[in-house]
């Protein structure tokens, strides 16, 4: 009993008002089961609004993407800041660990952004209108793209990491990414996750 009420304690901090300030990672159990080989893909993906995989893992739809966000920095000027970037980066390290597992090697937005005039190229216009500054891409099926994506900046107290469920033509000419797609936006801040939290 002392332990389920810790995990919702950790569970609940993540997700306070403060840590749109503060900063702020998945739960553990959140951490744990976004890790797992099965992950969420299948939960994530049949998402039709902005709500909770489970009571620990965010969904946020924007159009065909499904965005899991994984952590927040916050203002890390604050005495009070919960999350620093060395948490941040070992996570992001389990993430692209999973990822190389599931399909292998990775590409960046750089590559993305390579491309111009197609699917791949909208997206990658779309992450950098996001702010996002990095991103790891992989090719999960013929249907399905994942990124991991780092967005913001440390001095503007909205640094980001988060897990992006794309069409697999958004990230691979291969399955169909020939063509450019109007109107994809990947914007979030974790005051949307802070809302979810609230309302439930």
């Amino acid at each position: 009993m002392d332990l389920d009420r810790d995990i919702r304690r950790d569970a609940d901090s993540s997700f306070a008002p403060e840590t749109v300030a503060t900063g702020a990672l998945l739960p553990y159990e959140g951490r744990a089961r976004l890790l797992r080989p099965d992950g969420l893909r299948d939960e994530a993906l049949a998402a039709q609004d902005d709500g909770w995989l489970t009571p620990d893992n965010p969904v946020l739809v924007r159009g065909a993407a499904r965005i899991l966000p994984l952590a927040w920095r916050g203002d890390p000027s604050r005495e009070d800041s919960s999350v620093s970037t060395d948490e941040i980066a070992a996570f992001a390290s389990q993430v692209t660990d999973l990822g190389f597992y599931l399909t292998g090697g990775w590409r960046s937005l750089d590559e993305l952004e390579q491309h111009h005039g197609d699917s791949r190229a909208s997206y990658a216009e779309a992450l950098r209108a996001a702010r996002a500054t990095a991103a790891r891409v992989w090719t999960l099926s013929e249907t399905l793209g994942m990124a991991l994506v780092w967005a913001g900046s440390d001095d503007a107290g909205d640094a980001s990491l988060a897990l992006h469920l794309v069409p697999a033509s958004w990230v691979s000419e291969r399955y169909g990414g020939s063509k450019p797609v109007a109107g994809i936006d990947v914007r979030w801040t974790w005051a949307d996750v802070v809302a979810l939290a609230d309302a439930r």
